[in-house]
């Protein structure tokens, strides 16, 4: 009888860590594999990644990491208390999900030297995977800014130098709005309730109080924290595999992409009554042309608007200067050379769609022409059957002009607003080679926290039915008449640092609405790019709850019913769907590319249904 061959390398690795995996998440039973999807856990079961064979040193910490990580979940979070106080809004829900990660990660840490180790190394190695290299300046995200900070406070250690260069700066305006709050985190980590209801403050130190929710907004009051002690045997031990650095994977394995509001002191400029008042009566002009005479469908006939002498229109010229304009769009090549390849042969497809739509086609059954190939059965039996010729002749394609509206708000920055400009960049591109006009606009405001106008009405002893109180900022980055070639760098402006703030999405509607209906094309399209729902917290806290939201439905609905524009929308890390028709959610900001080039293709390629005339 032969002997019992002795386990290899790969297998006396697998074997240790699905143990050390195990008696840290205190779940003996716990079922744990190996597969290409994994990191993943679900209930009793954890999937991990596949191991490699050779077994290298980063492999090996790379896959302790993930195991970490997971453990930790299943031994410090309870789902149903997550759920029961889980946020409503897509924003806070992510803040909300990732600071529970944290927490779980601290507590671990806490406990063991050599877990700690390996969630460092996660760390680093997940941020070299978003692109962040030692000696650049950092282009964090507010949510993943806060998981660090609350990191920091929450294990007592100093973050590694490469996350203290990713989050260098935001720390400061963050500290100065939520250090309070975060400090108190440290003290409510063994109690998730409490924990949870500090996250809720947190959101709203950074301007995601309306994305609470009632359902959120239930908790408890707080009480007294009395830490429970550390976790004891159940956990292993520095010396055992576990303590190699490891991780290679995400904060959340489950979690939407990460999502940042950054706030920068506002500016103070005075305005006389004088002035506001004349605004005031320019903006009924302006509304009337937005909207349909009849009452029943006036969008903004709930809505009102504080002043607008603080709006402005302007074009990517004109907010920074040419030789920034140059510096910022190599940034966004040098940036995107990643996902550049995979848009381009997207396009490619969209382009050989779009010019077979321009070709010649083929019109049947006449009684002179070429000789139809499918019909010769017919005249071999029949040499006196009528029809069986075929014409050439010119397929209708009418002129058309498309408009990207790109949401350029704070939640945006990162890698979303990236791939939203590049693909605005390489659609361009492609539709004017097709001689398809496009142009490319941007919204969003020009200071947080209401600016100008909400000065004007605290001034004015703040008035009711006030309605918006910020001051908006639309861009045009290309208009419809102008080429590519020129234009090309004016996307870059979109990588900025202090652009991207609130968002206001009804009334972006209706601006790029009324660009299009000025048009003389026959067909004209609106394609919306946003990653949620509108935002300003100084409309929101001076309105009853909704009050963007609802405006914007009723945008959506008056511009899907009685205008001739054809209207769609992407949602990133958002669905949208339930706000229109024609709409599609992408989880992933990577599928942004696949999902517009989709987009257009169903509207290119199946007929839209008639629409009214616009009363617009």
């Amino acid at each position: 009888m032969s002997a019992k061959a002795a386990p290899t390398p790969l297998e006396r690795f697998q074997r240790a860590l699905v143990q050390s995996t195990r008696a840290l998440a205190g779940k003996q039973d716990l079922d744990i594999q190996f597969g290409p999807q994994g990191p993943l856990l679900s209930g009793a079961h954890m999937l991990l990644p596949s191991i490699p064979n050779p077994l290298k040193a980063d492999d090996a910490a790379r896959l302790r990491g993930h195991a970490d990580r997971l453990a930790l979940r299943l031994a410090y979070h309870d789902a149903t208390v997550h759920a029961r106080l889980r946020p409503t809004g897509a924003r806070a829900r992510e803040l909300f999900d990732t600071l529970e990660d944290v927490r779980c990660q601290a507590l671990g840490s806490a406990a063991l030297a050599g877990v700690a180790q390996n969630l460092n190394t996660m760390l680093v190695d997940t941020l070299q995977r978003k692109g962040a290299r030692p000696g650049q300046p950092g282009n964090a995200s507010m949510n993943e800014a806060l998981a660090l900070l609350a990191r920091e406070r929450l294990t007592g250690r100093p973050l590694p130098s490469l996350a203290q260069e990713h989050i260098a700066r935001q720390r400061a305006e963050l500290e100065a709005r939520a250090g309070r709050t975060l400090e108190r985190l440290g003290a409510a980590i063994h109690d998730q309730e409490l924990f949870a209801g500090l996250i809720h403050d947190l959101a709203k130190n950074v301007g995601l109080g309306s994305e609470i929710g009632e359902a959120a907004g239930e908790r408890p009051p707080p009480k007294p924290s009395i830490p429970r002690g550390a976790p004891t045997a159940r956990t292993a031990e520095p010396g055992d595999p576990l303590s190699i650095k490891a991780h290679r994977g995400e904060l959340e394995e489950d979690a939407p992409p990460l999502t940042e509001e950054h706030a920068p002191p506002q500016r103070s400029l005075m305005e006389t009554e004088a002035e506001r008042k004349e605004e005031s009566n320019r903006k009924g002009a302006r509304m009337s042309r937005l909207q349909p005479q009849d009452d029943a469908d006036n969008p903004n006939r709930h809505y009102n608007v504080y002043t607008r002498a603080h709006d402005e229109i302007v074009t990517a010229e004109e907010l920074c200067d040419s030789a920034e304009l140059n510096a910022l769009r190599v940034r966004l090549d040098e940036q995107s050379r990643t996902v550049l390849q995979a848009v381009g042969r997207l396009a490619q497809r969209l382009e050989r769609l779009l010019r077979a739509r321009q070709l010649r086609g083929w019109s049947f059954d006449e009684e002179e022409g070429v000789l139809d190939a499918a019909r010769l059965a017919r005249v071999v039996v029949d040499p006196l059957s009528s029809l069986p010729f075929k014409n050439e002749d010119e397929i209708e394609f009418k002129d058309t002009v498309v408009s990207l509206l790109i949401d350029n708000s704070g939640s945006m920055r990162g890698r979303p607003i990236l791939v939203a400009a590049l693909c605005a960049d390489v659609l361009a591109r492609t539709l004017e080679r097709c001689q398809v006009k496009v142009e490319i606009l941007g919204f969003t405001t020009r200071e947080w926290k209401g600016g100008r106008s909400r000065e004007d009405w605290m001034r004015a002893g703040h008035p009711g039915n006030c309605g918006r109180l910020s001051d908006v900022r639309y861009i045009i980055y290309k208009s419809a008449d102008a080429p590519w070639r020129r234009a090309r760098r004016n996307l870059g402006l979109m990588l900025r640092e202090d652009l991207l703030k609130e968002n206001i999405d009804g009334e972006a509607l209706l601006w790029a609405h009324e660009r299009l209906m000025r048009r003389h094309e026959q067909r004209r399209i609106l394609m919306v790019i946003s990653d949620g729902v509108p935002l300003d917290e100084a409309t929101l806290s001076a309105n009853p709850g909704g009050y963007l939201e609802q405006h914007l439905r009723n945008v959506i609905r008056w511009m899907e019913t009685r205008s001739r524009v054809e209207l769609s929308a992407i949602g990133i890390g958002h669905d949208v769907t339930d706000f229109y028709s024609r709409a599609v959610a992408i989880t992933q900001v990577d599928q942004l590319a696949g999902a517009m080039i989709e987009q257009l293709a169903d509207l290119f390629v199946v007929p839209s249904k008639p629409r009214p005339a616009s009363r617009s």
